[in-house]
């Protein structure tokens, strides 16, 4: 088998075992940040629309966007760091029973903990 032939295998191998690239060029810890305590508007303004809008209790709602962030730095254990993540956000209602209901993109980012990440099924 000739050398060009040989080289070919092995960069086609190896771009079938790499991972997918986030569709941020920003870390989880960096969007947590910059999405903080803001609107569903400006969410969307600054991220895009989400993959999947999901409803929650309590009128909240999850926005989640698919393979769009990684983990990076001492925050995660090393068998994660540098993984590619689902994004979630959570957005609670300001008001539950106002007449007229408060508009979604009026709703915010509920708290520290509203922003979160889901692992893709198989990685770990």
């Amino acid at each position: 088998m000739s050398r060009s032939v040989l080289l070919l295998l092995v960069g086609l191998s190896l771009a079938a075992c790499a991972h997918p690239a986030a569709r941020s060029a920003r870390s989880f810890d960096q969007i947590q940040q910059l999405v903080a305590g803001k609107t569903a508007a400006e969410v969307a303004a600054l991220l895009g629309e989400p993959d999947a809008r999901q409803p929650l209790l309590a009128d909240d709602e999850r926005w989640v966007w698919w393979n769009y962030t990684y983990l990076d730095g001492a925050n995660y254990p090393p068998e994660i760091r540098g993984q590619i993540v689902h994004l979630e956000i959570t957005f609670e209602s300001p008001v539950l029973s106002a007449e007229p209901p408060v508009p979604r993109e009026q709703w915010r980012v509920s708290g520290p903990l509203g922003v979160s990440y889901s692992l893709q099924a198989g990685r770990v």
